[in-house]
């Protein structure tokens, strides 16, 4: 058994339970341990409320809303109404952060009343000790609940792009752009596609896989596919693309089809794990790529840690 010196010991704060990672799933743990009486540490590197809240779930669907809304205002003509259309002064963006705000500021103050809450990025210092910032943490039980993170394919000049959207980051940008690639067929690239669309952006979506949603039904993504060329997005399934570079202010993205020119670009490419920032292998938890190694009750392999949510795969 690793021994601590009392100088150290003296220095860290102890708890009942620490909770890393402050979405979904470590919400309710945190929400749950203090309901119980525990003592919680909950520790979040960026924004309480995970990528549901900020840059997933919530977001995406309320930006489909503002597209839905204004695709249909365009299109009252065809039931007889005739209307003259102003869009407002507010970015569509804007309002959507106005929304998650909103969220945050009313639900989170109160559940985390009872429990301690600390913003920055936790890294393990051996199986029983956590740091972040400097101050060392040490408790009973550890949850890990750290999500996951966009994954950037390593295609050629893709790093190199300056201002790469993703989901994570799309909700910040000041205006829609006028034209977008969307690298990536899924459910994200799905929904985004038609979404800026609708919001006056001109779309083209290349992706790898045989057709839409490759997750998905082909007779249905066959559908969703002519409903998309009918609002003017332009699918390429099965792309291959060679490179990506940007010059004069454009993004150029080259593939085996051709060349789809861009003012932004848009990457939703599938989702890892957040691993790295938490030095695993110092507290000898086993993981792999795909994620934590878990048993079915949540365990790692160290019994007193817990990975649950989208980070254990």
């Amino acid at each position: 058994m690793k021994k601590f010196s009392k100088r150290r010991c003296l220095n860290v704060k102890q708890f009942d339970i620490i909770v890393i990672g402050m979405g979904p799933a470590g919400m309710a743990v945190s929400a749950m341990g203090s309901a119980m009486g525990l003592s919680v540490l909950s520790i979040e590197k960026h924004k309480v409320g995970g990528e549901c809240l900020n840059c997933g779930c919530i977001p995406s669907k309320a930006l489909l809303k503002a597209g839905e809304a204004l695709h249909s205002a365009r299109n009252l003509k065809k039931y007889g109404v005739d209307a003259e259309l102003h869009l407002g002064a507010s970015d569509p963006m804007q309002v959507v952060r106005d929304k998650i705000h909103g969220i945050n500021d009313k639900k989170f103050q109160k559940a985390f009343e009872r429990a301690t809450l600390v913003m920055g990025t936790a890294e393990f210092l051996d199986e029983k000790t956590v740091q972040v910032d400097g101050e060392s943490y040490t408790a009973k039980k550890i949850f890990i609940a750290t999500g996951t993170e966009p994954f950037i394919p390593p295609i050629p000049g893709l790093r190199e792009i300056e201002g790469i959207l993703t989901n994570t980051n799309m909700f910040e940008i000041e205006k829609m752009p006028e034209s977008l690639t969307i690298i990536g067929g899924g459910a994200i690239g799905s929904k985004m596609a038609q979404a800026f669309t609708r919001l006056g952006t001109k779309v083209s979506l290349a992706h790898m896989d045989p057709h839409l949603v490759p997750v998905g039904d082909e007779d249905a993504a066959r559908v969703l596919q002519d409903a998309f060329e009918r609002e003017g997005i332009a699918v390429h399934n099965g792309a291959k693309i060679t490179e990506i570079k940007q010059e004069g202010g454009r993004i150029k993205t080259v593939f085996d089809g051709g060349t789809l020119e861009s003012d932004r670009i848009l990457v939703a490419t599938g989702r890892k794990p957040i691993l790295e920032p938490l030095h695993l292998e110092k507290a000898g938890i086993e993981f792999t790529r795909r994620g934590i190694t878990v048993d079915s009750h949540m365990r790692t392999n160290k019994p007193h840690i817990y990975a649950v949510g989208d980070c254990n795969g």
